[in-house]
């Protein structure tokens, strides 16, 4: 009887522990922020039942208006949230290292959510081309810790996403210099665990060679990103670079395209007569939203198939002198992607290197 009891109550446990891996919890985890719009739009729906025509359609633009980031920078961040369960930790009592990609997932398509939601309700798809990660320590088991998902840079087809695992159970100072020690002690590498000075592995899987590696470009590119420090001290664990790009059916779609469709774009200039231009938002658009509502607004003759089309290819049709997304994407933005996308350039040239390794 006790040990019947005592079985069942282990049992409890066991599946407590690891609920996280129960079947429809990761897709849950995953799309979250789309069950959030889902949800939003439904109840949306339930609010507009005895609407007329003309007040629905105007509600459910200010509800798809107040979704979208018109006049942000398509720099900005994101946080992701979650913690290094027991199912999702190693026999090192570390979280694994199948486990940030998991995470990565999640954080990934928030980033989406947050920037893109039109490209998103016009049934648009973000594949993954690949991604690269780089371990500076671990993540103990239990610990808290954030993801922060940033759009590095993009080309005419590809955009660079950088997350950064990050701590911030120590203090901002204490933190700051535990950082700086022990990035001192770590030689960067993409393809093996961290490494200290003389060589000999930090992790339960031995290098296999103890004479230092030649510093290679996908090296110099984590040195880089590596040398700049949290703003608030936080600890760095882990650096990961994963390359995308849109789809719209099986049609790609250039980045810039997408970003202005969305509302993304450079900040107002300031003058003489306007030494602090207010922030460009929904009551103060850029310039370049009046060439978008006629695409994707009802109220302004769009629909979402005009923008499904649009994304599909109609985008080409516009005169060079009228594309209003390059316009959008121009003046600083288009100096950081331009500086960003030097050194993450250096991925891709480390990638295409190693293709021709036999």
């Amino acid at each position: 009887m006790f040990l019947g009891q005592l079985g069942k109550w282990l049992l409890g446990l066991l599946l407590l522990l690891n609920i996280r891996a129960f079947p429809t919890v990761w897709h849950f985890r995953i799309f979250r922020p789309l069950i959030y719009i889902w949800s939003s739009h439904f109840f949306f729906k339930i609010r507009a039942i005895f609407m007329s025509k003309s007040s629905k359609e105007n509600a459910f633009e200010r509800w798809i208006d107040s979704l979208t980031p018109v006049g942000a920078s398509p720099f900005q961040s994101t946080l992701f949230r979650s913690w290094a369960s027991i199912d999702e930790s190693d026999y090192n009592f570390h979280l694994s290292n199948s486990s940030y990609a998991k995470a990565l997932d999640a954080a990934r398509f928030k980033l989406a959510c947050h920037l893109l939601p039109k490209f998103i309700i016009a049934g648009g798809i973000i594949p993954l081309a690949g991604t690269h990660f780089h371990f500076v320590r671990e993540i103990p088991i239990l610990a808290k810790y954030e993801v922060r998902v940033t759009l590095g840079a993009w080309d005419e087809k590809w955009i660079y996403i950088v997350c950064r695992f990050v701590t911030k159970g120590q203090g901002k100072n204490k933190g700051s210099s535990t950082a700086k020690k022990n990035d001192a002690e770590i030689s960067p590498s993409f393809f093996h665990a961290p490494v200290n000075s003389s060589g000999v592995s930090m992790s339960s899987t031995p290098v296999n060679s103890t004479t230092p590696v030649p510093p290679t470009d996908m090296d110099k590119l984590a040195s880089k990103l590596l040398s700049t420090g949290e703003p608030d001290g936080a600890t760095l664990h882990t650096i990961t670079i994963s390359q995308m790009c849109f789809k719209m059916g099986r049609i790609t779609v250039p980045p810039a395209v997408v970003f202005a469709a969305n509302g993304l774009c450079v900040p107002p200039v300031s003058t003489s007569d306007t030494p602090t231009p207010e922030p460009y938002s929904l009551t103060n658009p850029p310039p370049h939203w009046d060439k978008v509502k006629p695409i994707a607004s009802t109220l302004h003759g769009g629909s979402i198939k005009k923008l499904q089309a649009f994304f599909r290819g109609g985008w080409k049709e516009l005169p060079e002198e009228e594309r209003w997304w390059q316009e959008a994407m121009g003046g600083v933005v288009e100096q950081q992607r331009r500086q960003n996308l030097q050194v993450l350039d250096m991925l891709r040239k480390g990638m295409e290197g190693a293709r021709e390794m036999r």
